[in-house]
């Protein structure tokens, strides 16, 4: 039998969604049931699939686009996820040639990222690697204080006190409004997904629903903030109800319109016995103040696993550091040694690497081989140079220190590659004005 990988068309929509419920175990009418029908009839185009010699789909992979920003660029990532094969056809091979021919779709398209979560021994073998992920949480547990167990209710209650007011989100009132604190919120923050004034409004908008965890906070006439919540069940471990933070945004020259809205979304959710807030929020120093001032509690957590878990691919090495050269030249142009000269070697050896010595995994570098160029330097101009040349650094990086140091998640002097060199001050000062640590977001990479 021979199989066909191409990209899915609308007269696959039905057998893509059958092939992922069955190869899940998806159970009719779940939440997962109804996204996976949405997703494969609303966007087919954005999948592969693997059909057979009558047509049938029998295997598919999902791959979404998302444009994120490092700085005053962005970049794109290729997003995969729902990699699935009939279960007649499993461990047939048909995934590993699928997942094979989905890397190199990402490379011929344009792609400079790719990111996935799944079993790292399996992925590995296509040129993956371990990426963590960042969580903002806020566990609604009872507070020791003293002798006496401060329960959640009482804790959050309806906040008070604010110069401004919260009030529910009225999408034809509103929808201007939040379009651009998001775009000022989140516009030049590197590791944020793509934001623009372009929005379109809605033909249709939406009535305000005092039932729904979506507020904006007022002050003086002022729409200063929004935010979006839902509940989450599939989040849940336990007894536990999850909500999650949809979106969020606020005027950061007004850290009260952070604490109002947040305080309001703990007050109505305080009533449930174990309840978590969970969110992709940066990890944005005043925002952490702005509500540990009004109040809230709150977790920045990074997590970091070995087996299963948040993995990325750099696709095309040169390609994202040509993407984002303007915004290295200008950080340069910044700082104190905005008249340096020269050239930096940044290699990735190998693209593929198993933690731990799985005896399952694949040869790690088997899918794609490694990949160097140079930035080059020169009247304060940053270019990229995939030829061989003379470097005055070289650098040697996993995937995952490179996307660290791109999204300013670290500071490339923080990592090993540049820990481990004997570095002057003024190449250190180099490295830390073209690759610094930032106030990143948090979702789009993880």
């Amino acid at each position: 039998m021979s199989y066909e990988l191409r990209v899915g068309v609308p007269a696959d929509s039905e057998g893509m969604f059958e092939t992922q419920v069955d190869a899940f175990g998806i159970a009719e009418d779940s939440i997962r049931w109804e996204r996976a029908r949405a997703s494969c009839f609303d966007h087919p185009d954005e999948y592969i699939v693997m059909a057979d010699e009558a047509g049938r789909v029998v295997g598919l992979v999902h791959i979404g686009d998302q444009w994120i920003q490092v700085g005053r660029c962005a970049v794109l990532k290729g997003d995969v996820g729902h990699v699935s094969i009939c279960s007649e056809l499993q461990g047939l091979g048909l995934g590993t040639r699928m997942m094979r021919r989905t890397v190199e779709y990402l490379g011929e398209s344009g792609y400079h990222l790719s990111r996935l979560g799944g079993l790292m021994h399996f992925y590995s073998r296509f040129g993956y690697e371990p990426l963590p992920r960042r969580f903002v949480e806020i566990d609604l547990q009872s507070v020791h204080g003293g002798a006496r167990q401060i329960p959640a209710a009482e804790v959050y209650p309806e906040p008070e006190g604010f110069p401004g007011t919260v009030r529910p989100y009225d999408e034809a009132r509103d929808f201007a409004a939040r379009v651009r604190l998001r775009y000022d919120f989140d516009h030049g923050r590197s590791g944020a997904q793509q934001v623009s004034l372009d929005a379109e409004p809605p033909a249709s908008p939406a009535p305000s629903d005092p039932d729904a965890m979506r507020w904006v906070y007022e002050r003086d006439g002022e729409t200063l903030g929004y935010l979006f919540a839902v509940e989450s069940p599939l989040e849940a471990r336990g007894d536990e109800t999850v909500f999650s933070i949809a979106e969020f945004a606020y005027n950061q020259a007004h850290p009260d319109a952070a604490g109002a809205l947040m305080r309001t979304l703990l007050a109505r959710i305080a009533r449930h016995e174990r309840a978590r807030v969970t969110s992709r929020l940066p990890f944005d120093q005043a925002l952490v103040e702005a509500l540990q001032l009004s109040g809230v509690s709150l977790v920045l957590s990074e997590r970091h696993q070995a087996v299963a878990g948040n993995m990325i691919l750099v696709v095309d090495l040169a390609g994202t550091l040509r993407q984002v050269a303007p915004e290295l030249s200008d950080r340069l142009a910044d700082s104190l040694v905005a008249d340096w000269q020269g050239a930096i070697e940044i290699a990735i050896p190998q693209r593929g690497a198993c933690p731990g010595g799985d005896p399952t995994a694949v040869t790690a570098g088997g899918a794609l081989p490694g990949e160097a160029c140079r930035l080059t330097i020169a009247g304060g101009e940053v270019a990229v140079d995939e030829g061989a040349g003379p470097a005055d650094l070289a650098l040697r990086m996993t995937q995952a220190q490179f996307v660290k140091a791109l999204f300013g998640i670290a500071a490339l002097t923080e990592l090993a590659p540049a820990r481990t060199m004997a570095l002057t001050l003024t190449q250190r000062g180099l490295l830390d004005a073209l690759f610094p640590r930032t106030q990143a977001g948090s979702g789009p990479w993880g």
